[in-house]
């Protein structure tokens, strides 16, 4: 769990902070540890090899991790950087000798190394940029499939460039196989690329744009209603994910002294998703966890192979174990691990644990704050919500039929009506979920048919969910502060109270630094209620709050909605189809039948409605 909140920036800087610069201790020092304990130059290549994968891997993680969508193009993209940064790095005379009819003028281009990399990795940030706007238009941000073929496509479009430009890249056969300037005879550049690789791995998670990435990869749907964009976090994530991975690429080629188009392939991708997926792939620590854990394994496998094969002069490599101890089992083992991993811990060794996580529960003083009080809501200005003749038609169906209705600020409508009578389709085509076949709504005169969902949210309209919807990974106090970083820059007019007292008015501050996935489905209801009031809307729309709940649980959620809505000065839509509810918690009610409304005003006007009583509760008109 990760119970610093979000809003308090020191905490958000220091314990990340710390996090990285113990990794960067682990990993260095255990790497100087082990070559010190060997003493071989195969033991300082091993951990050479080690500290440039971990950056790839965070580099990936960054991606990956916070968005949820799986990549196998980031290789691609350090193929792409280690091709630049090897172009402009070697010196005019060994171009002369391998590439002499290299275009753009390359032959006669001779960088520092260090400059070269910053410009390969700007190079790949802007192609990763032109990826990005497609992978937004291939639904990356709900999880379609698409993006991960863009990716794997992106892998071999790069290598077969590689191959097949020999007057550029040296071709498939040759590459470009010389010195840079040398051999890099320092490890310096590695360490320095390693903490920044940490460091910024750390910092994006806790920062704001992290924090809505990571809600969008828990649920985009329940993200949209936050008035969250995904495409605008995963943008962000996978540029500096490239950013971060082409640093490491380029220290690959430097330490080699070569680049062939197999470097940057479906080996290096398969072993750095390998080790993402056995650390945990949603947590920094879990990538540099993943990278030791296959780099130790990897090296048993092969040092087994070069001793035949045998344990204490027992052969291996017979039947039934032939089939994995046997050439090649290294790679052997990267299939059974992440086969494993993915069957048996899908989350990884670590999941999401950070170590600053530890370090804070282990050294920080115990968090024993007050539960605080909703500050009085300030006089906001009177807002109108208008829908008028919304029509929906699913194929032969016709779900809304003319509906409309007016609500105004600071009072609660009731939606009521059987099942089937169209409340929750008119609750999505206000939310942006569904769109109208024919009609509109607006607020304060702002027509809004037709805005995507988080434009709908940011506008006023905010909504939770029949069934719920919450970012099940994140602490209940990160789910409330999430929505409250959204209404901090989109509602700044509105009254917004802090998200702390709205987690203690919903009752929920015992349980604050719980993960939402872990809450019984009462308080995951109140949760939800206390995200929505987060946003600061001007209408809180609410789809059966009280579904699955039990009378005495029911009654509270009546006073619960009340004071939310009164603390935010939001109007209120409800729907139901418990007329108890409804006619308790509502100033005027909607009745719905068959997608058109048929009757509306009071809660006693409605119940004494004959059609009502006819359509509704199954009485007879008279």
């Amino acid at each position: 769990m990760r119970p610093e909140t979000i809003t308090s920036s020191g905490r958000a800087l220091t314990w990340p902070l710390l996090g990285a610069a113990a990794l960067f201790a682990v990993l260095v020092g255990g790497g100087l540890a082990y070559q010190g304990l060997l003493g071989t130059g195969a033991a300082e290549r091993l951990v050479t090899v080690m500290l440039i994968d971990a950056i790839v891997v965070v580099g990936i993680q960054i991606y990956v991790g916070n968005t949820g969508v799986l990549s196998f193009g980031h290789i691609g993209f350090g193929a792409i950087g280690g091709y630049v940064f090897a172009l402009l790095a070697i010196d005019e005379a060994e171009k002369l000798k391998r590439i002499p009819d290299a275009p753009f003028g390359l032959v006669g281009v001779e960088l520092p190394p260090l400059l070269a990399i910053v410009i390969a990795v700007g190079f790949a940030v802007a192609c990763a940029f032109l990826v990005g706007l497609g992978l937004g238009r291939s639904g990356a941000a709900s999880g379609a499939v698409a993006a991960t073929v863009i990716t794997l496509a992106l892998l071999f479009v790069t290598h077969e460039v590689a191959r097949n430009w020999p007057d550029l890249t040296g071709g498939d056969r040759a590459g470009l196989a010389f010195p840079i300037r040398g051999s890099l005879d320092s490890r310096l550049p590695i360490y320095g690329g390693l903490l920044i690789a940490l460091v910024v791995g750390r910092m994006f998670a806790r920062s704001r744009r992290g924090r809505l990435a990571q809600a969008a990869r828990e649920d985009d749907l329940a993200a949209r209603a936050m008035g969250i964009d995904p495409l605008v976090q995963q943008m962000l994530a996978l540029l500096i994910s490239v950013a971060v991975v082409v640093m490491g690429a380029s220290l690959k080629v430097w330490e080699d002294g070569s680049i062939l188009p197999g470097d940057f392939f479906f080996q290096y991708t398969l072993v750095t998703l390998v080790m993402l997926i056995v650390g945990g792939r949603n947590g920094v620590t879990g990538a540099v966890a993943g990278v030791i854990v296959m780099t130790i394994g990897r090296e048993l496998a092969r040092r087994l192979g070069q001793d035949g094969f045998e344990v204490f002069g027992i052969g291996l490599d017979r039947a039934p174990l032939d089939w994995i101890f046997r050439e090649n089992l290294q790679t052997v083992f990267l299939g059974v691990a992440m086969l494993g991993f993915m069957i048996w811990r899908p989350a990884g060794l670590l999941d999401d644990l950070e170590v600053d996580d530890w370090l804070r529960r282990r050294f920080a003083p115990a968090d024993g704050a007050p539960a605080p009080a909703l500050a009085d809501a300030a006089m906001t200005t009177p807002s109108r919500l208008s829908v008028r003749a919304v029509d929906v038609r699913f194929g032969g169906f016709q779900a809304l039929a003319g509906a409309g209705l007016e609500a105004g600020g600071g009072e609660v409508v009731g939606i009521i009506g059987p099942n089937g009578a169209g409340k929750t389709t008119l609750v999505n085509v206000l939310t942006g979920m569904v769109e109208p076949t024919a009609g509109s709504f607006s607020i304060n005169g702002r027509e809004l048919v037709g805005q995507p969902a988080h434009e709908l949210a940011r506008a006023g309209l905010v909504r939770t969910f029949q069934n719920l919807r919450l970012f099940g990974a994140l602490t209940v106090e990160e789910n409330v502060e999430v929505a409250a970083l959204v209404a901090a820059e989109h509602h700044p007019d509105r009254v917004r109270q802090e998200a702390s007292a709205l987690i203690a008015h919903a009752g929920l501050w015992e349980h604050r630094h719980r993960r939402a996935r872990e809450l019984d489905y009462g308080n995951s209801r109140r949760l939800e209620l206390a995200r929505a009031a987060a946003m600061a809307p001007t209408f809180l729309l609410l789809d059966e709050p009280t579904s699955g709940m039990s009378d005495s649980e029911s009654v509270a959620m009546v006073a619960q909605v009340k004071g939310m809505a009164d603390a935010i000065g939001a109007g209120v839509l409800v729907i139901d189809h418990d007329l108890a509810f409804i006619t308790g918690i509502s100033d005027r009610i909607y009745v719905l039948d068959s997608g058109s409304v048929i009757a509306s005003g009071t809660p006693d006007e409605v119940q004494a409605n004959a059609r009502v009583k006819q359509a509704y509760l199954g009485s007879a008109a008279g």
